[in-house]
């Protein structure tokens, strides 16, 4: 009489399961990778798009800046605008007060801009310019359209005095004046290695009063 083996009464040997356990480990190895790498792409899509947020944020903030940049004075500068009227500020070449070359506070009126008529208080050359005249005077700095325009550096100095809020993330803001009245705006990684993440040109309202 033919007695019967174990593969005969259970179906299978001691090794199958062993192999049967063994795949089960890699496959769940596997899928634990799989998800982790999932979650770390997550991360990392949430993370670009907050960076992504703060530039536009940013962004925003300096196009605010240029919007006042005003040379109505006879000077260029950024005003300084007030919360609770809306209206501006422009101190003078020599008295910290309104010159009356500025024919209004309001940023959003053309008049904003360009001097309207001769402030007949100054008798000095207005610098850099050649001319006691404040209409004559920023004509000639707006005929400078060089990286060292006198319109457009009280506009770079403003924007380089603002808080980065993206240097914690290792992201620089790097503005430059480029010809024609144009500020360049720069976003910059540096960490783990330089690389631009993002490049804008503005072109300040002034600009366009520039004659």
């Amino acid at each position: 009489m033919k007695r019967s083996s174990p593969t005969d009464t259970l179906g299978f040997t001691i090794v199958e399961p062993l192999v049967l356990l063994v795949m089960l480990l890699i496959v769940s190895a596997g899928t634990s990778v799989l998800i982790e790498s999932i979650n770390r792409n997550s991360v990392n899509a949430r993370q670009q798009i907050k960076v992504s947020e703060d530039i536009e944020s940013d962004i925003a903030v300096v196009r605010g800046v240029a919007d006042r940049l005003t040379c109505c004075s006879g000077t260029c500068l950024v005003a300084t605008i007030n919360a609770a009227d809306g209206l501006a500020t422009f101190p003078s070449v020599d008295t910290g007060t309104a010159t009356s070359s500025c024919a209004t506070t309001n940023p959003r009126s053309s008049a904003f801009f360009f001097p309207t008529r001769d402030d007949t208080t100054t008798t000095a050359p207005i610098a850099p310019s050649s001319s006691a005249r404040e209409p004559d005077a920023v004509t000639e700095l707006c005929a400078n359209n060089t990286v060292t325009s006198p319109v457009m550096t009280p506009l770079l100095t403003a924007v380089n005095a603002l808080p980065n809020p993206l240097a914690a993330r290792n992201i620089n803001r790097v503005v430059t004046i480029q010809p024609n009245k144009v500020l360049r705006v720069i976003y910059r990684e540096t960490v783990p290695a330089n690389r631009d993440l993002r490049l804008i040109s503005i072109v300040p309202p002034m600009a366009n009063f520039c004659t």
